[in-house]
């Protein structure tokens, strides 16, 4: 069997290329650093757990008997800690930056992802109920980059995401909803009446609120009342969602 036909050019190989595609960095993304820490604080650990097998020994003293021995422990004591300390602060190492054109993704590459590529946004709630575990950026090309509490800072870059996928897709939403087109978002439609879960419609004028809440998109109308729900990870682009239905509404 003969190998499928690819259309689409593969991503850049290199950061160096990535950098071309995408333009000047403009921020970067670390492992969080409570994930390293531990590691970084092991070096540190087992230098005094030696260093106390020693003194128990009566061994000590001829450890530190010349002053090369004197300047290489404590030498190695001072950069445990100071990788402990860079390593609290900072993180591990750098996995994601933000370009001005785009994102790239250093753990799979790496992989550049131009703004105008992005094609949906969707949260996964945590199966125990502590919030969202994860977010998962689907590419026009069908790449799926997982974008999870192992970055340290990724509330925030969800949100530079968010505010990149709003001016690149919702103008164009907004266009199609006015001439009729339907726009579905997961479990809800976006229509020109108004926004449609199964077979109900809520008109626009009656849309108070679209949120999350407990892992679920959450409608309430103007008379405070829930008009509907459906899970997070049922509704890819949410936000966008909302940001329609507060345009609309207004």
């Amino acid at each position: 069997m003969s190998e499928p036909y690819r259309l689409r050019a593969s991503r850049p190989a290199s950061s160096a290329s990535a950098s071309e595609l995408l333009g000047p960095a403009v921020r970067s993304y670390y492992g969080a650093a409570n994930r390293h820490v531990v590691w970084a604080a092991a070096p540190f650990v087992l230098l005094l757990a030696y260093g106390v097998w020693l003194a128990r020994e009566g061994l000590l003293t001829h450890w530190f008997n010349s002053t090369f021995s004197v300047v290489a422990v404590t030498t190695l004591f001072v950069l445990s800690v100071a990788l402990i300390v860079y390593t609290a602060a900072v993180g591990g190492g750098e996995l994601v930056r933000v370009h001005v054109n785009g994102l790239l993704d250093l753990r799979a590459g790496p992989r550049a992802v131009p703004w105008d590529e992005m094609h949906s946004l969707t949260a996964v709630w945590a199966e125990d109920g502590s919030g969202v575990e994860r977010h998962l950026l689907r590419t026009t090309g069908g790449a799926t980059l997982s974008l999870g509490r192992s970055i340290g800072g990724v509330d925030d870059l969800v949100d530079e995401l968010r505010l990149r996928m709003i001016e690149q897709q919702a103008p164009a939403l907004r266009t199609r909803i006015a001439e009729g087109d339907v726009v579905r978002f997961g479990a809800f439609e976006a229509r020109t009446e108004g926004l449609a879960l199964g077979a109900r419609v809520l008109p626009w004028d009656e849309l108070a609120e679209i949120d999350a809440e407990d892992g679920q998109i959450v409608v309430t109308t103007r008379a405070n009342e829930r008009w509907g729900t459906a899970r997070l990870d049922e509704v890819p682009n949410a936000f966008l969602l909302a940001e329609l239905g507060e345009r609309r509404r207004t």
